[in-house]
């Protein structure tokens, strides 16, 4: 199993904190890091410019690959970000994977970058398509709805060939069917109860495989809030407060999904628990984990182990503990090793 963690900011937080923590991340045998794109109020959750911060990531680390999850598309020139991501994968020695999405946290975005959410699905499809000629082309010309580019050569290339891995955030089924018909994998939501997963997941490999894509399946990264504690009852403590403030003035888009699911008003930590949230003793995140290993064949965890709502030191310890007792459960590596390079 491939394990990576989904990196916002801490409460008590810098930027340099957060550098530090990805480096030792690395130490720890996390696969991958991810960063999300994050503006105007929301930005103490990182990252307002994903690529800079991926960059300075770069120079610190030599082996962990560095994503982003997710580029908001429509919100600047395809070209741009195919020089942007390309530079990042020279950079990087060819660790860049290049997450993509249609559309912000709120409208706040859409507004003041120009790009109508109403419009956010064709402007995503023709980025995208601008962003692969770019990288595999020597020149191009593209004549699109939202994007009229005259015959061009972009450089640099990425290092990566034929270019970096493209995912993509897919909440609808029409994004689903649009990703797995390209072969793209999709990253599977933190807020997915299991039957969810499993009709994610099924109508994924159905459209994947109606498409003609008969190589290896690709691992879909599947985001759980994480937090190790030293027990049951203390990482729940220790998580009600920071990750109910999270939730209810820091995700808007979680929150307005999780009230249609349960109604204006009932959001429970109980509830978090019992349906998406992975918080506990070492053991009983194993046993999470391993449950949906078993049910959905479970190749990539993405973590998120940061909380804005949360000191950065809890954060820490947390990662420090998944990555001592429940990753040697999952990843190969003896528990003696990893603590060793810890």
């Amino acid at each position: 199993m491939k394990v990576g963690t989904f990196v916002m900011g801490t409460r008590t937080g810098t930027y340099r904190d957060i550098l530090d923590q990805i480096q030792y991340a690395e130490e720890l045998s996390f696969d991958g890091v991810w960063l999300g794109e994050r503006h105007f109020h929301h930005s103490d959750l990182l990252y307002p410019s994903p690529f800079s911060v991926a960059a300075a990531i770069a120079a610190k680390t030599s082996r962990i690959r560095i994503g982003t999850a997710a580029k908001i598309l429509p919100l600047d020139h395809p070209i741009h970000v195919a020089e942007d991501a390309a530079t990042l994968d020279i950079l990087s020695g060819g660790r860049l994977d290049l997450g993509v999405t249609r559309a912000g946290l709120d409208e706040e975005f859409h507004h003041a970058f120009h790009a109508p959410l109403e419009e956010t699905r064709g402007r995503f499809q023709e980025a995208l398509e601008v962003i692969l000629k770019a990288w595999i082309t020597d020149r191009f010309s593209y004549d699109g709805k939202y994007y009229k580019i005259p015959e061009v050569s972009v450089h640099p290339k990425p290092l990566q060939k034929p270019h970096p891995p493209i995912y993509v955030v897919a909440i609808s089924p029409e994004t689903i069917r649009y990703a797995a018909g390209r072969g793209y994998p999709i990253f599977v939501g933190a807020i997915q109860r299991l039957p969810d997963l499993k009709r994610t997941h099924d109508l994924y490999w159905q459209t994947y495989k109606e498409a003609g894509h008969n190589g290896t399946r690709v691992a879909l990264p599947v985001n759980r809030f994480l937090y190790v504690g030293e027990t049951d009852r203390k990482a729940w403590e220790e998580m009600e407060g920071p990750f109910m403030a999270f939730i209810n003035e820091k995700a808007p888009d979680l929150k307005a999904a999780l009230c249609q699911r349960y109604g204006e008003g009932n959001l429970s930590f109980d509830r978090f628990l019992n349906d998406f949230c992975i918080f506990g003793s070492p053991d009983t995140c194993i046993a999470k984990i391993k449950e949906l290993e078993r049910e959905i064949g479970l190749k990539y965890l993405l973590c998120t182990l940061n909380y804005v709502t949360m000191d950065h030191a809890l954060c820490l310890k947390s990662m420090e503990r998944f990555a001592k007792f429940v990753m040697p459960s999952f990843k190969g590596a003896s528990r003696k090793e990893l603590i060793s390079a810890a």
